[in-house]
């Protein structure tokens, strides 16, 4: 390995007594971590990184299988012999295993102990997923399905309801006559992305998907092609939650949402939405956790009460819910255990309201017009800081596009931008590539590409914000939150199939700033990032949103004679957190518009989730971008900055409903 990468550094252009020098410098030869995927120092600590590589690091190699398996004596007290040797429970055994002695009656589902012994339902082979993890038998899905109201522990560890992580993840058997049945749009579409992706990838899950929702309309089947291009599938080759929530209600499914709307400071009453055998409607007005005090009475039947006016704007709580509505026809039931039956089986955790049903049929629901229907398009709320609109409300409401208007911002909001504007410039070491020839801007790229480097464009000194206007657009918004609701519930999910655990980052400049005028959601990193372009495209991409199939045609380096280049991450949204960095691309405003001689520059919230931390130069453009589109990642977190010691930071995107275009600022170039 030390010469193949000597020979390949070589080949790249360094000199012969720099390579021994980048060779250790780069640590290749770091110990296999025994842990595994299992370690918990893998994402926090640093030192440990340093000495040891773990399962998807350039420099992991399974070790060898120890000969003695679980008879060694030395895997206790050797740590060399385990830095060489791997044994049964380790993440990269890969042989024999004892047999468990409780046999099918084994309920430990560590995964440490079903990689350590054998079980029954393997039939006798080292049964695994796609990465060699042994799996736990199915549960069957209870044919009462959101009838069912049992919730003892022997019958949660038997059988899945819907809610619960397995059962919207499609892995449950259905025996008995069971049909799969759901509460939200949310657990349908789980349903067909058992691999946890987020989106659903190529034709064939989108017809699963299709198959479901026939059922919960009147027309009955859907025409998959049509489908397919009218969520944008033919354009992005997946479809993402966003389009797919808003576009289900418009082709008459009456299933609520099944994510939070709004973001997690603003003020959320959600009400019961169970409905008795007999038409009544639990007249329960807001969700109330239901203590673990089994010396509490039971609470009563409620009277007959009417359904309360408007249309559902679902917002399931919990990832995995637990068991299926709790309430029989005589009135509802106490649990019979609290807490245990989440140990269980992964998903079976249970969250209750004081009225005795489960946090996922509890919803906002926003009142509407006469004659609104609930089968209409979910009533995504506004933000509280955006202007009053007339009429914005019940236009949401019904799921009616109001188009995009552009509200100009006081003085007050201008000076907190030009706050911004100073504490994200970059005052030295300032320059790349993309900010073009003093000379021909980006034209001699073709012809002269070092003429760029001869002749570096001048870097603005500092900026002056001229004016600020905020996109007010219901239909993009729509789309926003409702995929900010799905990936804020993927951050805080379990670790379903061994996904990386979300990890928060506070490391943008754009950090905590604009929280008045544009308050950003924690729990599932929602940035306000910059993005420069030209003052057309602003205004088309407050109205449209971003497209993707730009990407690669700007100032992104590019072969002579070609339209398009190959962007460093792939072909995604970019943005970066220093305005420095956003002004490479803005251009111009011309003379006899408005604003003439401004230069514009679009802030938009951007929804980085679970963010895929990128800070080498080894970088596969088509393997990150598979990694968040058919992998356990949202976004791509470019930093550049510390190892590289280059000027900037990028996050990219690859899914267009995960940014929201929320201002074009006009500002003027500083020159010393």
């Amino acid at each position: 390995r030390r010469s193949y990468l000597a020979g390949w550094w070589r080949g790249m252009g360094c000199k012969e007594s720099k390579v021994d020098d980048v060779i250790v410098a780069a640590r290749i030869v770091r110990t296999v971590c025994r842990l595994g995927a299992d370690c918990d120092k893998r994402h926090s600590d640093v030192l440990h990184l340093t000495k040891f590589s773990h399962p998807g690091d350039p420099d992991y190699y399974p070790r060898e299988r120890c000969r003695f398996c679980e008879d060694c004596v030395e895997r206790s007290r050797n740590q060399v012999h385990c830095e060489r040797f791997s044994h049964p429970g380790d993440e990269d055994y890969s042989g024999p295993r004892k047999a468990c002695s409780r046999g099918q009656d084994c309920k430990d589902r560590d995964p440490k102990h079903l990689r350590r012994f054998q079980h029954p339902w393997e039939d006798g082979k080292a049964a695994g997923d796609a990465e060699g993890r042994p799996q736990m038998p199915p549960r069957k899905a209870c044919k009462f399905g959101l009838r069912c109201f049992r919730r003892c522990d022997d019958h949660l560890a038997e059988f899945s309801h819907p809610g619960d992580m397995d059962y919207r993840r499609g892995l449950v058997s259905f025996e008995d006559g069971a049909l799969p049945e759901f509460e939200t749009l949310r657990q349908l579409f789980d349903f067909c992305d058992p691999r946890g992706h987020g989106n659903l990838v190529g034709k064939e899950d989108l017809r699963a998907a299709l198959c479901l929702l026939a059922s919960y309309r009147e027309a009955g089947a859907l025409d998959l092609e049509r489908a397919w291009r009218s969520l944008a599938g033919e354009a992005q080759g997946f479809v993402g939650f966003g389009k797919f929530a808003a576009w289900a209600p418009k082709v008459g499914a009456c299933l609520p949402v099944g994510v939070e709307l709004r973001a997690p400071s603003e003020i959320v009453v959600l009400s019961c939405g169970y409905s008795f055998p007999d038409g009544r409607r639990c007249d329960c007005r807001s969700f109330c956790l239901e203590a673990d005090d089994s010396s509490q009475p039971p609470p009563q039947p409620p009277p007959p009460a009417v359904a309360p006016p408007g249309t559902a704007a679902a917002a399931e709580g919990e990832e995995g819910s637990g068991e299926a509505n709790g309430k029989a026809a005589d009135g509802p039931r106490k649990r019979t255990s609290t807490a245990s039956s989440g140990s269980l089986r992964r998903g079976t955790s249970c969250h209750f309201c004081t009225c005795g049903h489960k946090r996922s049929v509890h919803a906002e629901r926003v009142d509407g017009p006469a004659g609104a229907s609930s089968s209409t398009a979910p009533a995504v709320p506004v933000p509280e800081h955006w202007p009053q609109v007339a009429g914005a409300g019940a236009l949401a409401a019904l799921g009616i596009d109001s188009g995009s208007e552009l509200v100009r911002l006081d003085e007050l909001a201008v000076a907190r931008f030009q706050k911004l504007f100073e504490h994200t410039h970059k005052a030295s070491d300032n320059w790349t590539r993309d900010r073009g020839c003093a000379l021909h801007h980006h034209a001699c790229l073709a012809q002269d590409p070092m003429c760029t480097f001869r002749n570096k464009g001048e870097v603005p000194t500092g900026y002056r914000v001229i004016a600020v206007m905020r996109n007010v657009n219901h239909k993009l918004w729509s789309y926003y939150a409702l995929t900010r609701g799905a990936i804020a519930k993927e951050c805080a999910a379990e670790n379903w199939g061994h996904h990386p655990p979300f990890q928060a980052i506070d490391a943008v400049e754009t950090h905590g700033s604009l929280s008045q005028d544009s308050p950003t959601a924690p729990g599932c990193n929602e940035w306000l990032l910059f993005h420069g372009t030209s003052p057309g495209n602003c205004d088309k991409i407050c109205e449209q949103n971003f497209r993707l199939s730009l990407a690669g045609r700007g100032a992104t380096w590019k072969e002579p004679e070609d339209q398009r280049g190959t962007p460093l991450y792939g072909d995604g949204v970019y943005f970066a957190d220093r305005i420095t960095k956003a002004d490479e691309y803005s251009e111009m405003v011309q003379a006899g518009n408005r604003f003439a001689g401004c230069h514009t520059v679009i802030i938009s919230r951007v929804l980085g989730g679970r963010t895929q931390y990128c800070d080498t130069n080894e970088i596969d453009p088509a393997a990150l971008q598979k990694q968040v589109v058919t992998g356990p990642f949202h976004s791509v977190f470019g930093d550049r900055v510390a190892k590289l010691k280059k000027p900037y930071k990028e996050v990219v995107v690859y899914d267009s409903t995960q940014c929201y275009p929320e201002f074009i600022v006009y500002y003027k170039r500083l020159y010393s």
